[in-house]
This record gives structure tokens, sequence and C-alpha cells, in this order.
């Protein structure tokens, strides 16, 4: 039972990193781009991942678990990462290639999850490919932006 308890928090506490780094990569993307209509997919996008992070912190509080989120050196590595490629390039097929590149990330983080972790409720497991679902659809929503 105790098993089936740490795979579904464990499930659950990768939905919340995956979408705490989509949420925090658009926060500080967003302000780059002066592009209306893609500056609105954006935050489209990072209203979508809020509610999913928000969804799995309520899920992992009904369990007892308490969310984990993304160490301070992950988040530090990402902030740097995306200042080093947008340096010399804020343009908008930049800025949507490597949001194309994350969300094709996420997607092969949330299948590793789903793998490692399937005795996760399933509840979880249709959150978890909620997520799944709305990394691919950006991936696809980007590409107008290339």
């Amino acid at each position: 039972m105790e098993h089936l308890k740490n795979d579904n928090l464990s499930l659950l506490e990768a939905v919340v990193q995956n979408t705490e780094m989509g949420k925090n990569t658009l926060e500080q993307i967003v302000p780059m781009t002066d592009d209306v209509q893609f500056k609105a997919e954006l935050l489209r996008e990072r209203n979508i991942y809020r509610e999913l992070n928000q969804e799995a912190h309520t899920a992992i509080e009904a369990c007892g678990g308490t969310a984990q989120g993304q160490s301070t050196m992950a988040k530090l590595n990402t902030r740097m990462g995306i200042g080093m490629k947008t340096l010399t390039d804020k343009s908008t097929r930049n800025l949507a290639e490597m949001l194309s590149e994350g969300s094709s990330q996420g997607v092969m983080d949330c299948i590793k999850s789903q793998k490692d972790y399937p005795d996760a409720a399933p509840g979880s497991k249709r959150l978890m490919q909620k997520v799944q679902d709305f990394e691919e659809d950006n991936r696809i929503r980007l590409e107008r932006f290339l």
C-alpha cells in the first residue's frame, strides 16, 4: 500500500515540477516579446500551467503530502539558460523555438514519469496525461511563430 502512495505522490510531484518549469519559463519570457499574438499565446499557456500546477498541489495535499516543486538550483539553471539563449536574440522565432523545445522535453518527462510510477492513482495518471496533452498542443501551437 505504501508503494502505491509513493507512486501517487511521486507522479503528482512530477506534475508540479513540470508545470512549475513551464510557468516560470513563461514568466521570464513574456516580457521579452512585443509581438501581440505571440504574447497572447504565452499568457494563455502560462495560465493553464498555473491551473494544472494548482490541481497537482491540491491533490498532493489531499493525499497528506507537501509539494517540493523545483529546486532552487533547477530554477537558477533555467533562468541562466534562458538568459544566455536570449542575450543576442529575443526574436519571436527564437523564443518560440526555445519554448517548443521545452514543451518537447516536457512531453518526454511526462512519458518517463508515467512509466516510473505505474501504480499511481487513476486521477493522478489523468492529470499527468492532461499535462502531456497540453505540452504536445503547445508545441504545435508554437509552430506558427517559427
